[in-house]
């Protein structure tokens, strides 16, 4: 190899080190540069009990998603329509089911329903909550963490969707990291469940009284 173009291919490599090395950390990684795992958190404090109780069982579902924001691997972007992953930062459970959880647990707080768990537990239920995850991101160019949210009440037996709608909420971004990012969308996620809940009870309790099995 010629001494030029052996100069040139190693200032090439050392551009390809030094802009490799401006992605791996901060947005694109965890704070400290260290492989991390995070979760979603319900921030609310415990939630006082219903005013009345339906008299059905509930289940509540993850429904699967399209979007990228619900896998393992953490979501930012840094313009709109416009996705990546971080590289040193996943999720410990996937993220639909993390909300499902956290939601059941609130739901089963409030007691609002005869009994309520998640799909998958052997515990049947006249009413099912379809619970989709449709965008779950660090928005860097906002500086927030957004989460978008589809429901959907569905009365088994008869296989009825008595009420969808779609949450959104989000929540600025103290750190521009991925801590950071993971404390800004579990405030988005309380914000949402904060809405959820109080739809959820009232289609439910809408429900015909002879509709009630």
């Amino acid at each position: 190899m010629r001494p030029a173009a052996r100069w040139f291919a190693l200032l090439f490599g050392c551009c390809a080190l030094l802009l490799a090395g401006c992605i791996s950390v901060d947005i694109g990684s965890s704070a400290d540069n260290v492989r991390a795992q995070y979760r979603l958190d319900d921030l609310a404090p415990s939630p006082g009990r219903a005013e009345k109780t339906v008299a059905r069982s509930l289940v509540v579902v993850s429904m699967p998603s399209l979007g990228i924001g619900d896998t393992f691997s953490m979501t930012y972007s840094r313009a709109p329509q416009q996705r990546a992953l971080y590289q040193n930062a996943s999720w410990a459970e996937r993220p639909s089911n993390r909300i499902v959880q956290l939601l059941a647990r609130r739901i089963d707080a409030r007691r609002a329903f005869a009994s309520v768990a998640e799909l998958g537990s052997g515990i049947s239920g006249e009413l099912m909550l379809n619970v989709t995850v449709d965008e779950l991101v660090h928005d860097t160019a906002a500086a927030r963490g957004r989460l978008e949210v589809t429901a959907e009440l569905v009365d088994r037996p008869t296989r009825t969707l008595v009420a969808r709608r779609r949450f959104a909420a989000a929540a600025p971004v103290a750190q521009e990291n991925a801590r950071g990012a993971v404390e800004a969308l579990s405030r988005a996620l309380t914000s949402v469940l904060d809405e959820l809940i109080p739809w959820l009870e009232a289609s439910a309790g809408a429900l015909p009284a002879t509709a009630a099995r």
